[in-house]
């Protein structure tokens, strides 16, 4: 099941991808390569900058690839894709050496040539990663410009000391009874969320990333009718946290990791998929181009690739991983919250983040329902 609904993914984003920009960019460029130490481990304390989601930068996984490599990582954060490629084009390689987006802007960076291809000999993980997760959207000309990393849902996570049970349809959200106590993050991604409810999706996946005027425009009615038990729009998973903890809201659309870390201090949280399925991320990491940090750039990319690397940033994120040996690291409970070994049952429910031809059209309907009172 995992492999054929990767496949179908697969091919809605190159066609999405395609559509979008009409063009193959011209990344890559031929140039002569100097000779490269690759067994150089003292980078002189080298600082290596990452445009990145906020969870991607813990110590847990930084700290061991700081100290080997005598380097410093740099961490900038973004709140939704739109602002990923805003910041990677406003600043680009002068101002950052890796960016890691998620699928619905991958594709874009790649033909954008906003990536530089990266030197698979290098990376050792590669190998171990399954094939089907190696999607075609970060590839061109014969060359791979991101690897696979993390991978998780967007699903509906809940205090259980509040409400006894979760919800079995997305047209739950619009209960009086959540009124003012419902949170959803501030992206386009709930426009998504009405696409799942109209079953737009069921025959094809990419129906999501392609709707029509008629559609958008019947998605900005109802999501603006949800306003009034919205207590919240978040832009950053301890935004959410936040939220729950201070007893501000019972319910929202969230990140594997905000549950994780509302249970670990003390909440009784749960989550649940609603029938209609969810969407999700598959998040790959990329050298920028213009970096000036290619070889640590690709060094980094080794390590949190690498079968302990991938399980530190799962353990520390509760996401899923890419590379299947990263189980060698994990224990059973962290297994089992990652869903290390339960990877088709989840697969089967998400609808991966792919790029939006009209990405202008679904910004346009997200604002309008944001400041509709």
């Amino acid at each position: 099941m995992r492999k054929i609904f990767l496949q179908k993914a697969l091919a809605g984003i190159m066609v999405g991808v395609m559509t979008v920009l009409g063009f193959t960019g011209c990344g890559g460029s031929q140039e002569k390569k100097t000779e490269i130490d690759w067994s150089k481990t003292d980078f002189g304390g080298a600082e290596l900058n990452l445009l990145s989601w906020e969870m991607y930068a813990d110590d847990s996984f930084v700290k061991p690839f700081e100290e080997k490599y005598n380097c410093k990582i740099n961490a900038t954060f973004c709140t939704s894709s739109d602002d990923l490629i805003a910041k990677l084009k406003a600043g680009g390689g002068d101002v950052y050496d890796l960016v890691s987006p998620s699928g619905d802007s991958a594709g874009l960076i790649t033909q954008g040539d906003l990536a530089k291809p990266i030197d698979l000999e290098h990376i050792s993980g590669w190998a171990d990663i399954p094939e089907a997760f190696k999607l075609k959207d970060v590839e061109m000309d014969g060359k791979i410009y991101g690897v696979p990393f993390l991978w998780g849902a967007d699903y509906v996570m809940y205090n259980a000391d509040v409400l006894s049970t979760g919800i079995t349809s997305w047209e739950e959200l619009w209960d009086a009874k959540y009124k003012g106590r419902l949170a959803l993050h501030n992206d386009i991604s709930n426009i998504y969320m009405m696409g799942l409810i109209d079953g737009i999706a069921k025959d094809d996946p990419q129906a999501l990333y392609n709707m029509t005027a008629e559609q958008l425009a019947d998605a900005q009615v109802k999501l603006t009718e949800l306003n009034s038990n919205v207590r919240k729009y978040w832009d950053a998973g301890g935004e959410l946290e936040d939220l729950f903890k201070n007893g501000e809201v019972d319910i929202a659309v969230g990140w594997p990791s905000t549950l994780k870390n509302l249970q670990d201090s003390g909440m009784n949280m749960k989550w649940c998929i609603p029938e209609e399925g969810c969407t999700g991320w598959f998040d790959r990491w990329m050298i920028v181009n213009g970096t000036n940090q290619e070889q640590l750039a690709t060094l980094w990319i080794d390590w949190i690739t690498s079968a302990e690397g991938e399980a530190l940033a799962s353990i520390s994120t509760t996401f899923s991983v890419a590379n299947p040996k990263a189980a060698d690291y994990m224990t059973e409970e962290q297994k089992k919250i990652a869903l290390v070994d339960d990877m088709d049952s989840l697969f089967s429910k998400i609808n991966f983040w792919s790029v939006v031809p009209d990405r202008e059209a679904y910004n346009e309907t997200w604002t309008a329902v944001k400041t509709t009172e």
